[in-house]
């Protein structure tokens, strides 16, 4: 995930297509770090297997934000 942080102020939007199985806590952190250090940063797109996951700005705010990431990484 050290690649997400290295983007900061490149980009305001980043696309991950998951070939790998990541902890979700772990990279939960990671992008709440990015939206942290990118003030620009508007939206994380996650293509995992079939699934798609958003995460935008508004959604990293709320304090829930890691345990309701982990329920959509998993689902």
């Amino acid at each position: 995930m050290n690649r997400l942080l290295e983007s900061v102020g490149q980009s305001n939007r980043v696309l991950l297509n998951m070939a790998a199985d990541y902890n979700a806590t772990s990279l939960g952190r990671c992008i709440n770090k990015y939206f942290e250090r990118n003030p620009y940063a508007v939206e994380i797109l996650l293509f995992k297997g079939n699934k798609t996951i958003s995460v935008t700005r508004r959604t990293v705010v709320g304090k829930n934000f890691i345990s309701t990431f982990c329920r959509l990484y998993y689902k």
